[in-house]
């Protein structure tokens, strides 16, 4: 229709000129319509004689993105015409915008540029198409080629920095756990591997030369559960961001997904710290595999963060999760009871509810380890503050939840403004015993 309207109003202009001249005579009618010939002739041959066999390249330096950079972009074109073209016209669309940029080629026919994306949120990218347009001189006559792009990209999701004392590990600490291991024998044989004792364990497993040297009851563990391994496990259920007893209208569709992408940095982060203290980590949840960490392939990022393959893999299986309404994390946990007894497991949810204690506390008694980490409890109004913090912190409810939990040796983080704190914790010499 655009062609058909071009060629209409030419046509119609020397035709007017072409009668006036008739009527009225006149060099300057002449010149007019000599002039308006010689447009129609060059917006003819630029559409009939114009570009072909059109190529269009991408290259970037990464086909994963650390959060927060920019993505720079090498576009080359290459084409075939007969004729020098004035300018050309290009605008590369990739997922949720656009860049348009005007070339002058003349007589190349190989064109090359770069341009860069703006900062995207994380989640998976791709360039949709390319659309060239060419002219003359005075810009009529254009003509347009659109190329089907190719290629993707995936923005990782930012890691929250999860500090030192939220690194994956249950009720002891790196320091308590490296000394409560034995060295390993001359023959290479590994020796018993602890850990601190909680209510439900077997009572043939009590270590008692630890009770009379440490003062507190130790399990020993088998010899499948003394591997160093780390399990994450995210909940994508709204359900989860919802508080205890709310209803499903009680809150916002986009309170639960700012709590959503606070789970995901979350996840990120512990991610990321697990590869750094050496744990063999694996990521969990609904729709996810525990083999899927090279699922995104690509080459890796240059990061800001030394992570391996492992981690940067599931980094980027975490940048394309989304808040649906699949099975309820309760009800996950349930189901892979079985592979979390004697591993440490991370939950990563939006609230500490009444199912979900009681979730993990069968867990904890089959000889798991769970630290649960809270995204949406600060995100009720959407605030940031230092006064919905300290409501975060002091709920009544979670602030109960927690401290059971804590009494079995879980330990319960919420998350707030991009710093991770405990709450409820409770010290204990003895199971059952304690205070807060």
């Amino acid at each position: 229709m655009r062609r058909v309207l071009e060629w209409g109003i030419g046509l119609a202009v020397l035709g007017g000129l072409v009668a006036m001249y008739r009527l009225h005579g006149g060099e300057a009618l002449w010149f007019m319509m000599f002039v308006t010939c010689l447009v129609l002739a060059g917006g003819m041959l630029v559409q009939l004689l114009g570009p072909r066999q059109i190529l269009v390249e991408r290259s970037l330096p990464q086909s994963l993105i650390p959060a927060g950079e920019a993505v720079p972009v090498t576009l080359r074109i290459h084409f075939r015409s007969p004729l020098p073209l004035p300018w050309m016209a290009v605008e590369d669309y990739y997922t949720g915008g656009s860049f348009r940029r005007v070339l002058f080629p003349g007589f190349r026919r190989s064109l090359t540029y770069r341009y860069e994306i703006p900062a995207l949120p994380r989640g998976h990218y791709g360039f949709e198409a390319c659309a060239l347009e060419w002219g003359g001189l005075f810009g009529w006559f254009q003509g347009r080629k659109v190329v089907k792009g190719e290629g993707r990209f995936i923005v990782l999701p930012e890691p929250l920095p999860v500090g030192q004392e939220c690194r994956p590990a249950a009720s002891l600490s790196y320091s308590e756990e490296a000394s409560l291991r034995p060295p390993r024998f001359a023959d290479g044989m590994k020796g018993m591997e602890v850990r601190e004792y909680v209510p439900g364990d077997p009572p043939n497993r009590i270590h008692w030369k630890h009770l009379a040297r440490w003062g507190r009851l130790h399990t020993s563990l088998p010899e499948e559960a003394q591997q160093s391994s780390y399990a994450v496990m995210i909940d994508r259920s709204f359900s989860g961001y919802m508080p205890d007893g709310a209803r499903a209208g009680d809150v916002s569709g986009e309170a639960a997904q700012r709590g959503f992408e606070t789970a995901v940095s979350t996840a990120a982060g512990l991610l990321v710290e697990a590869g750094r203290a050496g744990e063999k980590a694996v990521l969990l949840g609904s729709g996810l595999r525990a083999d899927m960490p090279g699922e995104a392939g690509g080459t890796g990022p240059a990061s800001r963060q030394e992570t391996g393959p492992e981690i940067t893999g599931m980094l980027a299986a975490l940048s394309g999760l989304t808040l649906a309404g699949g099975m309820p994390l309760p009800a996950q946990l349930q189901e892979a009871a079985g592979n979390l007894k004697g591993k440490r497991t991370a939950v990563v949810t939006g609230y500490l509810t009444d199912e979900l204690l009681r979730a993990v506390s069968g867990i904890i008694s089959s000889g798991g380890y769970v630290d649960i980490y809270c995204a949406g409890a600060s995100e009720r109004n959407g605030s940031s503050d230092s006064a919905s913090y300290a409501a975060a912190v002091h709920d009544p409810g979670l602030f109960r939840r927690a401290a059971l939990l804590s009494r079995l040796g879980a330990g319960v983080f919420i998350v707030h403004g991009g710093r991770v704190s405990r709450v409820g914790h409770v010290e204990s010499n003895f199971p059952g015993e304690g205070a807060v």
